[in-house]
């Protein structure tokens, strides 16, 4: 990787704002107009709510930036408020009408490589919220799950300093299907196997999921594989998400063929 990488804060998010400010302490970033270099880094701030963003791509091209890769530096809120490091793609399913942004594998594998921190758990996450719209490939990288968490400093310099050691190798991409919101076996996959997984859907996204959107998620993953968490699923939806992927000649492994087939050490 040695083309531009876009990190987008906001201050209105307080653990984007924790992160962007521990980038500014990592690094001797220069002034340019509208944003901050470092390196193939580029580093936008603004005002705005991240998940709300649109015509992004655009945005950055008026800059005169055209990154291969945009890091979404944000907050996670979940009701259980455990401490928690991860990030997920970006995508809204509504009434069977898939609205996906482009997805970096690679990118956020590497990221969950890169931020262990004593006391928080660390995962991927199913695809959601927006932005939707953007076709530069892109991952949200968060701090949750509270504002005790959004305002720690370390969490806050370890996700900082995981951005920056963002590393791609080409590696297998596989679409996920199934599971909880935080796709816990595509999570421990991602560890134990040497693949990247693109857009992934937990169980509760099924029902909008129809061949038109695996069709999607497939274009903007750039995925040559499909991973499905059969327990997780019931029969009747398993088969007809094997049945898309059949028609689209997208083959299936299950977790033993992976780590089989793409050994980490490989």
């Amino acid at each position: 990787m040695d083309r531009e990488i876009a990190v987008i804060c906001s201050r209105a998010d307080p653990a984007s704002f924790n992160i962007y400010k521990r980038l500014l302490e990592l690094c001797p970033w220069q002034y340019e107009e509208g944003y901050r270099s470092y390196g193939r880094w580029r580093l936008i701030i603004h005002d705005e709510k991240q998940t709300r963003l649109s015509g992004l791509d655009d945005r950055l091209a008026d800059l005169g930036l055209h990154p291969e890769m945009i890091v979404f530096a944000s907050r996670h809120e979940a009701k259980a408020g455990l401490p928690w490091l991860g990030g997920h793609f970006t995508g809204i399913l509504e009434d069977g009408l898939s609205k996906l942004s482009a997805a970096a594998p690679c990118g956020l594998r590497s990221f969950l490589h890169n931020i262990a921190l004593p006391g928080y758990a660390v995962s991927a996450e199913a695809t959601h919220h927006g932005p939707v719209d953007l076709k530069t490939p892109c991952f949200f990288a968060e701090i949750g799950s509270t504002q005790k968490e959004w305002q720690d400093l370390q969490a806050g310099e370890t996700v900082a300093r995981a951005i920056l050691a963002l590393d791609c190798k080409e590696l297998p991409v596989f679409l996920g299907f199934g599971g909880g919101h935080y796709v816990a076996r595509q999570t421990e996959l991602l560890f134990e196997a040497a693949v990247a997984f693109g857009h992934l859907f937990s169980n509760y996204q099924m029902a909008g999921v129809n061949r038109e959107v695996v069709e999607e998620a497939c274009s903007k993953s750039n995925a040559t594989y499909a991973y499905l968490d059969r327990k997780s699923l019931r029969s009747a939806e398993r088969k007809r998400i094997e049945g898309i992927l059949a028609e689209m000649d997208l083959p299936v492994l299950r977790s033993r063929e992976i780590r089989a087939k793409f050994p980490i050490d490989g």
